[in-house]
């Protein structure tokens, strides 16, 4: 008995048979759901005189059950029948295509179109700025090989393949260079799938990791010059942050006392504008800092560092001490929650105070006393925290502010001393008042960082020939961030970094300054030097090179106009460094002296290291675009701990306390640094407490 077709399956055929009613599922399935008149219009019976055809259409599609009516809101969609139609209407159309004998290409709408060379010459003269001639020369030996192949059908991105292809072939490298797609390999982002199941940020994560790939070549392949790609790639330099280098400053110094009286408004769509109101008590100011960190999360990579934070605060801290802790522990709590993923800036308020302040001192030992005992509640409810503290030196007639210090920086706080009266320094190390006549905030532009022991390894002991070396690749390191402070100032104007493009004098763009780091500067030494080198002679070999490498960039900064700094604070440059030049030297000869078995960054200061104090002494203030050294407080006492502040404050104006710790990643709890189990929940799975 031959086989019947429903009546139904027949009536659905006669239904799709309609062009018109093709097109209705079609953006049903696209823009739906959607209401009468928005279907009628996109469907494109706009006039009067075709409303009786249009509704008589969609009748028949609800009828069948194709298309469904929301009554409550009265808007229409497609069911999961017409999306099934939908499918097997476009299986049909591609298959009849491909089996007509011409070349079809897929296209990234998911639509099969017949081949056209055409859009391959667009491509070489638009996208690749190739001459028209050459381009069409190249664009006939691309579609000859084309029709080569014995495929049912091409894709966008092969096709793009060949022609690249080509264009090595003949020597056109620049071309194919501006051609290049840019993207993840399938391997890539399987394993990324997989990996992310594992993420503490789980989807959020792999969309970020994602971006940052695309924006990385981009970088790469696009903004930045050949010589600093080249130089990057090789190990000569290190850009941090690859993926959001282009997109976004690095550190913000924030003026918290210039915050309008009338408040701030960042500029978006209409439900996504954010108002920062004048505060009017303590409650609104904490909560204007959070509003405000949220908004410049988005705007900044690395630290936001918020100045003069007493002297904001001052005038609406409430007189109950209990609540003003209790605003603040919450002020900490969420504003960790703001920065708590991987890719955001944190933290740093700086408690010192304005030369004017007319604060009384009585009323300033409280304000700090409130504020570290509310910072050490935090610490206690996370991990690792988000935010860190910068103060000045506390008076050693003050024994419970040392005190409560001392017992924070054990518990894993990250705290900072700023006994430099002159400059003013966010956590990371980055000083900003290399900037001449700057009072309000700035943005600053850093994360380049230049490999100081391979130049080392590659001048024979020569250190005349290293500092030429140096000269030369802070060349390219200037290069890098002048087109950067291009991108940046473009980014700006077109609106994509809003709180930034105000300019409210709570942070300026109009002067950023530009600053160069130094990765292993104590291996380069021990290279140039030996390691049996006295501590005078490192200081004064370091001083040295410091002073050749300001004179190279303080002359291109007047040539172009710019105001260029040195620093040696900690970046993701060392492990790189270190990696790629024990692939190339051996491992016999990178010098390694950190714990990390990396290059070293900080310079960390022992209790008992007087001679290092004075060989750092002798060279750290020469980098004017900051630096970063720590105290390692591990083994101290509450009295040696005092004893090594005073002593280091006498020879270094910024400085950072470090203990070595272990974090449980099960409870998250803090335990001492040579621990195997946890303390709290005996779990072995412990990791090194992060040096910030």
């Amino acid at each position: 008995m031959p086989y019947k077709t429903s009546k139904r399956v027949r009536t659905i055929y006669s239904v799709i048979a309609s062009s018109n009613r093709l097109d209705i599922l079609r953006i049903l399935n696209s823009k739906g759901p959607l209401s009468y008149s928005e279907l009628k219009t996109l469907a494109g019976f706009k006039s009067k005189k075709e409303s009786g055809k249009f509704a008589y259409h969609l009748r028949k599609l609800v009828k069948q059950m194709l298309v469904t009516l929301n009554r409550s809101e009265r808007r229409y969609n497609v069911t999961n029948l017409g999306r099934l139609i939908l499918n097997l209407t476009r299986q049909i159309e591609e298959q009849s295509v491909i089996e007509s004998g011409k070349i079809y290409v897929r296209t990234s709408k998911e639509m099969m179109e017949e081949f056209k060379p055409d859009k391959i010459l667009q491509a070489l003269v638009k996208e690749a700025g190739m001459p028209v001639d050459l381009a069409q020369k190249m664009t006939s030996e691309a579609e000859a090989r084309l029709y080569k192949f014995q495929t049912s059908y091409l894709t966008a991105p092969l096709i793009r393949e060949i022609v690249n292809a080509l264009l090595i072939e003949h020597g056109y490298e620049e071309y194919r260079h501006k051609l290049t797609r840019i993207g993840l390999p399938i391997h890539d982002v399987t394993q990324m799938l997989k990996q992310s199941t594992r993420s503490d940020n789980g989807v959020s994560s792999l969309v970020t990791q994602t971006s940052k790939e695309v924006f990385s070549e981009y970088l790469l392949l696009n903004q930045l010059s050949r010589d600093v790609t080249d130089a990057h790639l090789s190990g000569d330099i290190h850009i941090s942050n690859l993926g959001v280098w282009g997109l976004k400053p690095d550190t913000a110094f924030v003026n918290l006392s210039s915050l309008p009286v009338q408040g701030i408004k960042v500029k978006g769509k209409l439900l996504s504008s954010v108002k920062i109101n004048k505060a009017e008590n303590f409650s609104d100011s904490i909560a204007n800092i959070v509003l405000l960190t949220t908004e410049l999360s988005k705007e900044i990579n690395i630290e936001i560092a918020y100045n003069n934070f007493i002297d904001y605060i001052i005038n609406f801290i409430d007189n109950k001490a209990s609540n003003s802790k209790d605003s603040l522990v919450q002020m900490f709590k969420m504003i960790s929650q703001v920065v708590s993923d991987g890719t955001s800036p944190f933290v740093s308020l700086n408690l010192n105070v304005q030369k004017n302040s007319k604060i009384e001192n009585k009323q300033l030992v409280k304000l700090y006393k409130l504020i570290l005992e509310s910072y050490e509640e935090y610490i206690q409810t996370i991990a690792i925290p988000k935010i860190t503290l910068i103060l000045p030196l506390i008076d050693s007639k003050n024994p419970e502010l040392s005190k409560k210090l001392f017992t924070i920086i054990k518990k894993g706080g990250y705290i900072a001393i700023n006994n430099d009266v002159k400059n003013n320094f966010s956590y990371t190390g980055i000083n900003k008042s290399m900037i001449k006549n700057s009072a309000g905030g700035n943005i600053v532009l850093h994360a380049v960082s230049i490999n100081l022991p391979r130049l080392a390894y590659e001048s024979n002991k020569d250190d005349t020939y290293f500092r030429a070396k140096v000269n030369l690749i802070l060349k390219t390191a200037i290069s890098a961030l002048s087109t950067r402070r291009e991108i940046i100032d473009d980014m700006t104007g077109k609106g994509l970094l809003p709180l930034l493009n105000i300019n409210t004098g709570i942070i300026s763009s109009q002067k950023i300054p530009l600053i160069i780091n130094f990765t292993g500067l104590d291996e380069a030494i021990d290279s140039l030097l030996g390691t049996k080198s006295t501590s005078k002679e490192r200081g004064k070999l370091a001083g040295k090179i410091i002073d050749t490498a300001m004179e190279e960039i303080t002359n291109s900064g007047k040539k172009l106009g710019e105001e260029f700094g040195l620093s040696s604070i900690v970046d993701d440059s060392a492990k790189r460094f270190t990696d790629i030049d024990i692939e190339k030297f051996g491992k016999a000869r990178v010098i390694n002296k950190s714990d990390s078995k990396e290059y070293q960054q900080s310079i960390i200061l022992d209790l008992d290291e007087q001679e290092k104090i004075n060989e750092v002494n002798t060279y750290v203030n020469k980098f004017k675009g900051g630096y970063s050294v720590y105290i390692d407080t591990t083994n101290s006492t509450i009295k040696n701990f005092q004893e090594i502040t005073n002593k280091i404050s006498q020879k270094i104006g910024f400085f950072k306390y470090h203990c070595k710790l272990k974090v449980c990643i099960s409870c998250a709890y803090k335990n001492i640094h040579n621990t195997e189990k946890c303390s709290n929940c005996n779990s072995t799975s412990l990791q090194e407490y992060p040096v910030n």
